[in-house]
């Protein structure tokens, strides 16, 4: 007998020894990925260039690493997603949010150029979330090491907004006046426009009605004292007085009391011809002004290109607005064709990171080409586009006019025509026929009174 319990106990020795692998825990491993490296020499870790979203549809997550690593028999599931808002959980350990779901028996190989893309379903809809701001953290299933198998982003679902559609008519005997007035926080300059009865000289009244403000209370004017604004053959003065210092001090203050000048008396060419802007101070010129603006005298009418139109929420409307691209920074340049351009424009969507502005195109949106016909540009997207603010006609109408103007500032087009994967755009928006041109509606941003 005691013999026996001596080959019993070196039997168990030998077996908790070994090299087999028990696995006590409850989880099913199935499918799970092997990692060929050791995991003690792994360098796997997660990357997204996204770190906040605003009503995506997806996101995109890279595995990455230092060096070459090969991972075998993919599971069914890559990434185990927990939500969170105000730092309670909201729902965890989601799985099955590939798009493209993994497939067993597959060997893939990863180094430094060459990550592992994962794609995961985040709408909305999908996940069932109310509107709010959430912490989402991705967890991969497939890296040892818990300091680098998990990414936090933040996702906001924002769609209680309303906009209101830009539109090519003028209220009934009135003019339409696009006022540009500064955002709450004086980020940036909001074009708004204002239908008006014609009493006097148009520029006259443009000024005079950025000197009155915004209905919105949240909207603010930086015009304030103006001596006089004169119309002459197309070149128009304005004199403003020396005593008003605020127009000459700070520099934000100074640049953003100069641009909504310059924008509001531009913008009303759609009724008289206006070649150049001169301001003047007490009826003398200078050659510079508004804290250190050299060109002050007979500023030229011309449009800006390469113009992204983002969206920004003041007082639950949201607001299209003008925001010039870094040429460097998108990679546009002069010689390359507008199909080209029109690609980087669209990239630059996403690129652009804004403290105050949004952007209007949902993150999971794909422009399968750009293609340009005399001075039509033809956008062909994805799928995806149908997605896009699905049961909001109104945010809809926000991304078309977004990219009715944007696309409007490549030089060459004037209107665009959108498909989906080459078929023509039908009822996307209630009531509304988007199968032809699209031309940038002439008033933007229309002001909501009252009255109306």
């Amino acid at each position: 007998m005691k013999t026996f319990s001596n080959i019993v106990i070196i039997a168990l020795i030998g077996l908790f020894s070994s090299t087999y692998l028990f696995n006590l825990s409850p989880i099913d491993y199935r499918g799970t990925i092997e990692i060929e490296t050791p995991a003690e020499e792994s360098t796997l870790k997660l990357e997204t260039d996204k770190k906040e979203l605003l009503n995506p549809e997806s996101i995109t997550i890279n595995h990455v690493s230092d060096k070459e690593e090969v991972l075998k028999s993919i599971a069914n599931s890559i990434f185990t997603v927990s939500i969170y808002r105000d730092s309670a959980a909201v729902k965890e350990n989601l799985t099955n949010l590939e798009l493209v779901s993994p497939s067993n028996n597959m060997t893939i190989s990863i180094d430094t150029v060459n990550p592992m893309v994962t794609t995961l379903d985040i709408s909305q809809k999908k996940l069932g979330l109310e509107d709010g701001t959430y912490s989402f953290v991705f967890s991969s299933n497939l890296i040892a090491d818990k300091n680098k198998s998990s990414v936090s982003v933040s996702v906001t679902y924002d769609t209680q907004g309303t906009y209101y559609p830009a539109s090519d008519a003028a209220q009934a005997g009135k003019k339409g006046l696009t006022l540009y007035f500064a955002s709450p926080y004086a980020d940036t300059l909001i074009p708004v426009t204002r239908f008006v009865v014609e009493d006097k000289s148009i520029t006259r009244m443009a000024i005079e009605q950025l000197q009155n403000g915004p209905v919105s209370g949240s909207l603010k004017t930086v015009i304030g004292d103006v001596t006089n604004t004169t119309y002459n053959n197309g070149n128009v003065v304005i004199d403003i007085p020396g005593s008003y210092a605020n127009y000459n001090n700070g520099s934000t203050g100074g640049l953003m009391a100069y641009d909504a000048f310059r924008k509001t008396i531009f913008a009303v060419k759609r009724y008289w011809p206006i070649y150049n802007l001169t301001f003047t101070v007490d009826r003398k010129h200078v050659d510079s002004y508004f804290h250190g603006i050299d060109k002050v005298n007979a500023i030229p009418s011309t449009d800006d290109n390469y113009v992204l139109y983002m969206a920004y929420k003041i007082d639950g409307r949201y607001y299209l607005f003008e925001f010039k691209t870094d040429e460097t920074l998108t990679g546009i340049a002069s010689g390359e064709t507008a199909e080209l351009k029109a690609q980087k424009l669209f990239d630059a969507y996403k690129d652009t990171s804004l403290t105050y502005g949004i952007n209007p195109i949902p993150e999971g949106v794909v422009l399968n080409s750009a293609k340009i016909q005399g001075t039509q540009l033809m956008l062909d997207f994805g799928d995806s586009l149908l997605k896009a603010y699905s049961g909001k006609n109104d945010l809809r109408q926000m991304m078309i006019d977004s990219f009715a103007y944007t696309f409007n500032t490549i030089p060459g087009v004037d209107s665009i025509k959108i498909t989906v994967n080459g078929d023509a755009l039908n009822s996307f928006i209630d009531g509304k026929d988007l199968s032809g041109a699209i031309y940038p509606p002439e008033f933007i941003n229309p002001e909501i009174t009252n009255e109306q």
